[in-house]
């Protein structure tokens, strides 16, 4: 009977049609955080490239632009929700797809644990329970129920997690965009940002900062085999979630630094610069809905978090690179049953061990995020000339040009991450690459039937 049950659930297809281009394109906006990114971001980088800090966060989305375009390549071609493990595995072989596979879930469970003590930290703030803020049994605690309730919303269904997404995208949008126009409107003067850096960094420095703040966008893809039209959809969304991120970030950064200047912003470089600014620009009730716009950014980006990364291992199961049983799809939702749980089952346990231990580990963990999401951004770019080798003909720029482009960008980005990772961080990702190997390694191949799909 076990047997039967769980055939069938494998054999279950995810709910095909069930976005259109607007939610695609939320769930894309969403995972990268804007409003938690842009807090914790624009300070750090005033205090790097100064005023030059708008020109940065623009030109910082090329490179992720020019990999966004070879996803949309490879997804015109096949529309897998494995996304890169399925398109590095064809082009360079089941050892190279796994461990790209394993890399994009494991930078995924790094970054649920930031995540989630945001979202903790940030409600006690927004309710003025300072002392829980700071204790770290009521943050784990917290934020324990905010991995499972996201995981809960998103197994239920993803047109249910899209109309999340909307919601809490939308009290983002409202309150960024509402913090942008009162600082321009208090501004001693409006003036076009500068292009030479006047902070006490560097150019790649700054760069290494922001190109990450875009990192989210591919979740558009994820749920390919969810939308209309799966071969287009998804790249649609993908690069209308890019621009809209780079006007916003440009715009919020801008009015930033004309209402208060690269000086005062450098100061709060290692913290939020909506609640020092917030207060005197917005007032109480200003400074709290800033606030709730950072809140809602942690948990939409959970969410949409769990919601690729279950998809990934969803392929991966279904090709023997996961256990069988993370192929199940639920027959009621249509979602992945195992592979959601299971992720937000390991994504909780690191959480709470890393908050209950030690603040330095969970930093590390953070900071190996940049590390392999430029590991599997190279390998995606430079799969697209062998994926496609012998039908470059016609659509050399795209199947050529720009992945080559796009593989030198993050060479040297991967290069700059690691040039600038402290030493925890190198060790994590050491750690989490050989037990990749290890697990990767150790699984069944696929059988011909599946190989010769």
């Amino acid at each position: 009977m076990t047997t039967t049950r769980d055939s069938r659930s494998r054999g279950r297809s995810l709910r095909k049609g069930a976005l259109g281009l607007g939610a695609s394109t939320a769930i894309g906006v969403s995972s990268t955080a804007p409003a938690y990114s842009l807090a914790v971001s624009v300070g750090l980088l005033a205090g790097t490239v100064g005023a030059a800090t708008p020109f940065m966060l623009a030109v910082s989305a090329i490179p992720v632009v020019l990999v966004a375009l070879c996803f949309r390549e490879l997804n015109a071609a096949e529309p897998d929700c494995g996304t890169t493990f399925r398109w590095t595995e064809k082009a360079f072989g089941r050892g190279i797809g796994r461990m790209v596979g394993w890399t994009t879930v494991m930078a995924c469970v790094l970054v649920m644990g930031n995540l989630a003590q945001v979202a903790s930290v940030y409600t006690y703030v927004l309710f003025g329970l300072d002392g829980a803020a700071d204790s770290r049994v009521a943050q784990a605690g917290l934020g324990a129920v905010f991995i499972v309730g996201m995981a809960v919303l998103a197994y239920r269904g993803i047109r249910i997690a899209a109309w999340t997404q909307l919601l809490l995208l939308g009290i983002e949008l409202l309150a960024l965009l509402w913090f942008a126009v009162n600082a321009f409107w208090a501004a001693d003067s409006f003036r076009i940002p500068a292009l030479s850096t006047t902070g006490e960094g560097s150019w790649s420095t700054g760069l290494l900062i922001a190109v990450f703040l875009y990192w989210g966008w591919d979740s558009s893809f994820s749920v390919n085999e969810e939308t209309r039209d799966p071969r287009r959809t998804p790249s649609v969304a993908a690069l209308a979630a890019n621009a809209i991120l780079v006007v916003l970030y440009v715009v919020v950064a801008w009015s930033a630094i004309a209402y208060a200047g690269t000086d005062t912003l450098a100061e709060v470089s290692d913290g939020d610069f909506f609640s020092v600014l917030a207060g005197d620009l917005l007032g109480t009730a200003g400074g709290k809905l800033l606030i709730a716009a950072v809140l809602a950014s942690a948990l939409a980006s959970t969410q949409t978090t769990i919601l690729p990364t279950a998809r990934t291992m969803l392929s991966m199961a279904r090709r023997d690179a996961f256990p069988g049983q993370f192929a199940r799809i639920s027959s009621r939702f249509d979602t992945p049953s195992v592979a959601t749980w299971a992720f937000a089952g390991v994504s909780l346990l690191i959480y709470v061990v890393l908050v209950l231990t030690s603040d330095a580990v969970l930093a590390d963990s953070v900071g190996a995020v940049s590390i392999l999401v430029s590991l599997y951004y190279v390998t995606t770019a430079a799969a697209v000339p062998v994926y496609f080798s012998g039908e470059i003909r016609g659509r050399v720029l795209q199947r050529v040009v720009v992945p080559l482009l796009a593989t030198a960008g993050f060479v040297l980005i991967l290069v700059l991450a690691v040039a600038n990772a402290a030493t925890g961080s190198l060790v994590v990702v050491g750690v989490t690459m050989v037990v990749g190997a290890i697990i990767m390694f150790s699984m069944k191949p696929p059988t011909e039937g599946e190989v010769a799909s």
